[in-house]
């Protein structure tokens, strides 16, 4: 008996039999078709306010605090950028000392020559061996 039911079994997504589907049928409503109307046209209305504050907001508030945090950030980076200069023309005895944690290499990367970690910044980053 149950194998019988699960044989016979319809999901939503299979077709109604055809004694249901004049239920189905498309029945147009003028009354909800015209609230639908009003309040897709309401929540336009209201979405072009909420849109207007938020451009207001992103061109008086976020831009001119991104420029306000934008312009000291250069500057420190201007200074580093000069003191990398300054540091890219130093031997390597002249190099700060190297800790026995840096440049740890259990086995050599399979690009390049093997010693230089993918982001590696010649200007910033020395393998000084001892």
């Amino acid at each position: 008996m149950m194998s019988r039911q699960l044989t016979f079994r319809r999901f939503a997504s299979h077709y109604a039999p055809s004694k249901y589907l004049k239920d189905l049928a498309y029945k147009p409503n003028k009354q909800l078709g015209d609230q639908f109307i009003q309040q897709y046209e309401t929540k336009v209305h209201h979405s072009a306010k909420i849109t207007d504050t938020w451009k207001r907001l992103t061109y008086l508030v976020a831009l001119p605090a991104i420029l306000l945090t934008a312009i000291p950030v250069g500057k420190v980076e201007l200074d580093h950028a000069h003191h990398r200069e300054h540091t890219r023309h130093l031997s390597d005895e002249e190099w700060p000392q190297q800790y026995d944690y840096q440049n740890i290499r259990s086995k050599p990367f399979f690009w390049g020559d093997g010693d230089k970690t993918l982001f590696w910044n010649s200007d910033v980053n020395r393998h000084v061996q001892n």
